[in-house]
């Protein structure tokens, strides 16, 4: 292990093989940190956070702070689950869960960029890239491979759906496949969804679902009532389970403007 002099390690911290931890930063009671992760300076890490093997935290991040709830009692037991693999940038902040045995949840792979906040019991699924500057209230859950634009907000509470490109300030949900921008949807990600190797059977279905959800004229309801008399696949089932579920914030409305195709 590569530990600077200066770095402050609690004694009931456990660190894996080959970890790299550096200048000032301060690593608590209750931490786990996995083999050949790599700790820049000034980096705290607080509470209970258990973190997988290979996974990068940038200058002045904070790692298991509180949760920014005024209801939360200071004994309450909760925690940061982080996988493997991910890359944390400079300045993020990722908060703990705010409920006893609560967590705020990372999967593998995932790349924060500098300034990101994940507020309290927010998920992340695996590979999602979020740019700087984002800010995510509490209980946001964002799924596999979505992509988010800088300097982002989303509303606590919604959920993100695999393979979303968005960017701007969101209050409801994003179904999955889409590009969306402040709070509309305006078509599908083809470009994401092109380099998640999907078939072009698989993106036709996405379209007939997408047309049949936000450009056929029916409300919500009525289209996931077509939507159940209609023959779709996998992926089309994905989509519209999405939006059955979308509960009582909804799902982000059509922009128009761009194309589908």
């Amino acid at each position: 292990m590569k530990i600077h002099s200066t770095a402050i390690i609690d004694a009931a911290a456990q660190l894996g093989a080959d970890v790299e931890i550096g200048a000032y930063s301060l690593i608590g009671a209750g931490a786990v940190i996995g083999e050949k992760c790599k700790l820049q300076t000034h980096v705290v890490i607080e509470g209970s956070v258990r973190m997988g093997a290979g996974n990068f935290v940038g200058h002045g991040a904070i790692i298991g702070a509180i949760p920014q709830d005024l209801s939360f009692d200071l004994k309450t037991q909760s925690s940061v689950e982080i996988g493997q693999g991910n890359v944390i940038r400079e300045y993020c902040t990722i908060h703990r869960g705010s409920t006893e045995g609560s967590a705020t949840v990372l999967g593998n792979d995932n790349f924060l960029m500098v300034g990101t906040h994940l507020g309290h019991n927010c998920t992340l699924g695996n590979g999602v890239v979020i740019a700087n500057d984002c800010l995510l209230a509490g209980h946001v859950r964002i799924d596999d491979h979505a992509f988010v634009g800088g300097g982002s907000r989303f509303h606590q509470s919604i959920r993100m759906g695999r393979l979303v490109m968005a960017e701007g300030r969101f209050t409801q949900n994003l179904p999955p496949f889409l590009s969306a921008a402040k709070n509309q949807i305006y078509g599908i990600n083809v470009v994401g969804l092109r380099r998640a190797d999907f078939s072009a059977t698989e993106r036709d279905e996405i379209k007939r679902a997408f047309k049949l959800l936000y450009r056929s004229g029916l409300n919500t309801k009525q289209a996931l009532e077509k939507a159940a008399e209609t023959e779709f696949g996998p992926i089309g089932r994905e989509f519209f389970e999405f939006v059955a579920n979308a509960g009582k914030r909804g799902i982000v409305s059509y922009g128009g403007g761009a194309s589908e195709d």
